[in-house]
């Protein structure tokens, strides 16, 4: 089991963070306060002239003045410090801009009026984006910061400002529900702020790349993969220092984060990176100590447009809707309390389209009892015509077909011995140049030759007795009729038997047909052979049998 280890320490924020607390619970400072300003007056220089420079309002000069021990506001003694305080500072709204979004994403403002959320659009304080499951939305913050919003959450914009005079930024966001993922620009000046706050915890950073977790029973998770967070505890207000590398949780009435290593990278050396069917399907080696796996995909060289993601509880998981093209696929295992481990990612090129057609005859699995075989499919959308192989291996290696085919959905192949075929159909279609674009082949079909046995039959005729033998296979069993009608309305004559000969006796000169069924090993019943047409001749018998000439011909009567 493993084990969480209770941090409690102070330190400077450099990634994000997690926070747990009673409900209602205030939430404690998460960083020092941002340095002020400090001018030193110069000739000339006034509170008036210093609240219109540095003020948001300047009319303000009055709480500058207060701050630095109310001095004249036209009488600055010159080469002084007048310290200008943060919260004085001007500034303009930061806002966030909509980079991308796919799926079902909707915002909501604070007056309640909600929306489709769309690319471009711009949002401000107090603005609610909210994802249902298979929804995503990526914002760009005024300092360059990504944030990430994934399916079935709710992220709420509580603040969000940038400092005109000392080119800062200070943004608050809170997580109402499901993920959020955050890359904070590096190299930030000194008091730019980013926070991530949840019911639980409040995480603030500066230049990392982390990810903020509230779970439905409303435990709070982090996992950072660059920089460090520190998580802090609303209801204590104990703090922990969370590495590149490390998880942190907190659940309702712990008094500091547990921290556990994030799980290592999911294995996906066994998927398969082309894809030839709509719906992208990727199947990956479990992880131990995984519940459960996150995964992404986006186009190739665009990774801030996802445009699929799902949480899976096994090592499967599945794309749809998506266009053909190249893409890059991450997939990250979590553990039992919530913690996404690290993430690994994979190549996957899609060409699916176009479809293959419906196969249609033979069955998959069916039996035909003929040398020739007619294979049949439907017509596929916008094909042009169609690629059609047959094969004696499931691989396609042993191929006794590989035919291009104009506009026809049929194809007949002659001479087939009996045996197990394999067959499959891809469709061509024309490309976005106008050349031909052929679609990948459809899943193989199966269908077994199981000709009638018995064809090669010899026929050897020793005075009246007539013996017959033919070719089969092992283990068949024989079914052998005899009749002077070739649709064999009476029998003459009949044998079952596990040999591939009969002798018969008896039968009157003249004019016969012959027809053999065989059964299978398996008990599949093949059909009679065609009516093979045969003569018995007539012959003069003694009381030693057939009368024979010096050469030992049979004696006939003329």
């Amino acid at each position: 089991m493993k084990m969480f280890l209770p941090v409690q320490c102070s330190v400077r924020l450099t990634t994000w963070a997690l926070a747990a607390a009673c409900a209602g619970a205030a939430a404690p400072a998460l960083a020092q306060q941002a340095e002020p300003i400090r001018h030193v007056v110069r000739n000339g220089d006034t509170l008036y002239d210093l609240a219109n420079a540095y003020l948001e309002d300047p009319l303000q000069w009055k709480a500058l003045a207060q701050a630095n021990g109310n001095p004249h506001p036209r009488q600055l003694k010159l080469g002084s410090t007048i310290v200008v305080p943060d919260a004085l500072l001007r500034k303009k709204p930061g806002g966030a801009r909509v980079v991308h979004v796919s799926g079902t994403v909707r915002y909501k403002v604070r007056g309640g009026a909600e929306g489709a959320l769309e690319p471009g659009m711009r949002l401000i304080d107090g603005d609610t984006v909210i994802t249902d499951s298979g929804g995503f939305a990526t914002l760009e913050m005024t300092d360059g910061s990504i944030v990430r919003v994934t399916g079935d959450s709710e992220l709420r914009l509580e603040r969000l400002r940038y400092s005109l005079v000392k080119k800062r930024s200070e943004t608050t966001v809170s997580l109402d529900k499901g993920r959020v993922e955050s890359r904070v620009t590096a190299q930030q000046p000194t008091g730019s702020r980013f926070r991530v706050d949840t019911p639980l915890m409040a995480a603030g950073v500066r230049g990392t790349e982390f990810g903020v977790t509230l779970r439905n029973d409303g435990a709070a998770t982090s996992d950072v993969l660059q920089g460090e967070v520190e998580l802090t505890a609303r209801q204590s207000g104990s703090s922990a220092r969370v590495a590149a590398g490390t998880g942190g949780a907190v659940a309702a009435g712990m008094q500091a984060p547990a921290l556990a290593p994030l799980l290592p990278v999911p294995d996906l050396s066994g998927v398969r990176s082309l894809q030839e069917r709509p719906i992208i399907d990727l199947a990956f080696a479990p992880q131990s100590g995984a519940v459960s796996y996150r995964a992404f995909i986006w186009p190739a060289g665009d990774p801030e447009r996802i445009v699929g993601n799902v949480v899976a509880s096994q090592p499967r998981v599945r794309f749809a809707g998506l266009d053909d093209g190249d893409y890059v696929v991450r997939i990250s295992a979590i553990d039992a309390q919530g913690i996404e481990g690290r993430h690994a990612t994979w190549p996957i090129k899609l060409k699916a389209r176009p479809e293959p057609p419906v196969t249609l005859a033979p069955v998959d699995g069916g039996t035909v009892q003929q040398q020739d075989v007619t294979l049949e499919w439907t017509e596929g959308e916008n094909a042009i015509g169609y690629r059609v192989q047959l094969a004696r291996d499931e691989a396609f290696a042993d191929l006794l077909l590989d035919d291009t085919l104009q506009a026809q959905t049929g194809r007949t192949v002659t001479g087939l011995a009996s045996g197990t075929y394999y067959w499959r159909v891809a469709s061509v279609a024309r490309g976005k140049d106008g050349s031909p674009d052929m679609g990948p082949y459809g899943d193989p079909r199966r269908f077994i030759v199981r000709l009638p046995a018995g064809n090669n039959v010899a026929l050897e005729q020793d005075g009246d007795r007539l013996t017959l033998a033919w070719d089969g296979e092992p283990g068949q069993r024989y079914w052998v009729q005899v009749s002077g009608d070739p649709n064999f309305a009476t029998i003459a004559a009949e044998q079952r038997t596990s040999e591939r000969q009969w002798a018969v006796e008896g039968l009157p000169a003249g004019e016969y047909f012959l027809r053999i069924q065989a059964t299978d090993s398996d008990g599949f019943v093949r059909e009679f052979t065609r009516p093979q047409r045969f003569r018995i001749n007539n012959f003069i018998r003694t009381g030693a049998g057939p009368l024979r000439s010096g050469d030992g011909q049979e004696v006939r009567p003329q």
